[in-house]
């Protein structure tokens, strides 16, 4: 498991030189050929979407997802949105204050059914602008793996841009 400031490392130092439809596009398919590489006998489901809810790429490997899957996925996305920092982050951050990490509720006065602090949430940050222009939802793996597996993703994204 990441340490608490590697998770704030990650959202500190991946940051888009841009973000359009087509880079969202490219790192959900890029997500989706990793997830069935590393996890062949394992539903994942990936979903990009922005700030309005508009989605902007959504898939999953194949077929055996939960119908849980879409909770997970709207939830950590709503997490990035609201908070600004990635799912794992949140969970780990709840943990080092002591508490359990597994509910929002736990520290904040949310709604559990529209929040998540499990990993597998990431917020898409473009250099030099304030704020979150995307969330990269990955959800059907173990909570480090979720996490792993898209940061893996924006990283090669991102070495592809340089």
């Amino acid at each position: 498991m990441p340490t608490l400031s590697d998770l704030a490392m990650q959202q500190e130092t991946l940051l888009f030189p841009r973000f359009t439809v087509q880079d969202a596009f490219d790192i959900g398919c890029d997500l989706r050929a990793q997830a069935l590489v590393q996890y062949p006998n394992t539903p994942v489901a990936i979903r990009i979407s922005s700030p309005s809810g508009q989605i902007l790429f959504t898939t999953v490997s194949h077929s055996g997802t939960f119908p849980d899957s879409e909770s997970w996925l709207s939830r950590k996305a709503a997490t990035v949105f609201r908070y600004g920092c990635s799912t794992l982050y949140m969970g780990e951050k709840l943990r080092a204050q002591g508490l359990k990490g597994e509910r929002m509720s736990e520290k904040f006065p949310v709604d559990d059914e529209v929040y998540a602090c499990h990993g597998g949430g990431f917020p898409v940050r473009i250099e030099g602008v304030e704020g979150v222009v995307a969330a990269i939802v990955v959800s059907g793996l173990k909570q480090e793996e979720d996490h792993e597996l898209l940061v893996s993703g924006v990283q090669r994204f991102l070495e592809q841009c340089r």
